[in-house]
């Protein structure tokens, strides 16, 4: 019996990987998560420099307040990270950059 409970619970817990954990910020939609990350993933998967933020910025046509609330979305979902001199994306494309 403990077996099985013990299946199950990591059956739902595997499952819940595909579950996004944090809800979008308002006013940021999936499509523009999508444009942010493909930007920074143009940009080799990290953001460290004033250049690549400015790329990003170019690319997406988002304000600084919005391409900071994608950031920290991404970073409260598990989908990047800081780094010292900006941030990674870890997933999709990056996830081995």
């Amino acid at each position: 019996m403990k077996a099985a409970a013990l299946f199950v619970t990591l059956a739902l817990l595997a499952s819940c990987e595909a579950i996004p954990v944090e809800t979008l910020p308002d006013g940021v939609s999936a499509g523009d998560v999508a444009l942010f990350q493909s930007a920074v993933t143009a940009q080799g998967c990290s953001i460290a420099n004033d250049a690549q933020a400015a790329a990003v910025e170019a690319a997406t046509g988002f304000d600084s307040d919005k391409l900071r609330a994608i950031t920290q979305y991404l970073t409260l979902a598990g989908q990047s990270e800081p780094v010292s001199t900006g941030f990674r994306l870890t997933s999709g494309q990056c996830a081995n950059a």
